[in-house]
C-alpha cells in the first residue's frame, strides 16, 4: 500500500496542476490572437468581472485560482472548449512558450510534407513498375506465342525447346 502511495506521489509530482494547465492554455490563446493582457482583462470585464492586467499576469503564472465560470467564459472568449483549458499536453515540450509552440508545429509541418512526399513518390515508383511488369509480362507472352507457333512447323527444334518453353510460360516472378 505504502508504494502505491509512493508511486501516485511522484507521478503527481510530474503533472502541471490544473491552474497550471490553464496559465499555459490562456497565455498561448492570448498570444496566438496578439492580444495584450490588459486586452484579456478588459474583454473579461464585459463579462462582469473585475479584472485588471494584473489578474491575468496572476492567472497567467498560476498563481491565482481560477473559478469554474471564469473558465467557462475564457472558454467563450476565446472560442474554445473549456476541456481545452485542462488538456495535459507532452510534458517534455514546453507549450507555454508560444514561439516553441510555433517552432514545433513548422517543424512537424516539414516533417509530415517530406514523409508525404516520400509516401508519393513510392507510389508512384510502384505504379510504374506494376506498368513495367505488365510489359515485360506481355512482351514475354507475346514471345512465347509465337516460339510455340514456330516450334509446331519444326518437330525437331520442338523437341529441344519444349522443356524451355514449359519453364518459361510457367515461371513466378522473381523474389527480390
Amino acid at each position: 500500500m505504502h508504494v502505491m502511495n509512493e508511486q501516485r506521489k511522484n507521478a503527481a509530482e510530474n503533472m502541471p496542476t490544473p491552474e497550471q494547465l490553464v496559465a499555459r492554455q490562456v497565455r498561448l490563446l492570448r498570444q496566438g490572437r496578439g492580444w495584450s493582457q490588459q486586452e484579456v482583462a478588459e474583454k473579461m470585464r464585459a463579462y462582469g468581472y473585475q479584472w485588471s492586467q494584473a489578474t491575468v499576469t496572476r492567472l497567467e503564472s498560476a498563481s491565482r485560482p481560477i473559478r469554474l465560470n471564469e473558465l467557462a467564459d475564457l472558454a467563450i472568449l476565446f472560442s474554445v472548449p473549456v476541456a481545452q483549458f485542462l488538456e495535459s499536453r507532452d510534458l517534455e515540450f514546453k507549450w507555454d512558450d508560444l514561439e516553441a509552440l510555433e517552432s514545433e508545429i513548422a517543424s512537424m509541418t516539414k516533417e509530415r510534407d517530406a514523409l508525404k512526399a516520400d509516401l508519393d513518390e513510392k507510389r508512384y515508383l510502384a505504379m510504374v513498375a506494376a506498368e513495367r511488369e505488365g510489359e515485360a509480362a506481355a512482351a514475354l507472352a507475346r514471345v512465347n506465342g509465337r516460339l510455340g507457333a514456330l516450334l509446331r512447323w519444326h518437330p525437331q527444334a520442338a523437341e529441344t525447346h519444349t522443356a524451355q518453353l514449359m519453364a518459361a510460360t510457367n515461371s513466378e516472378p522473381a523474389q527480390p
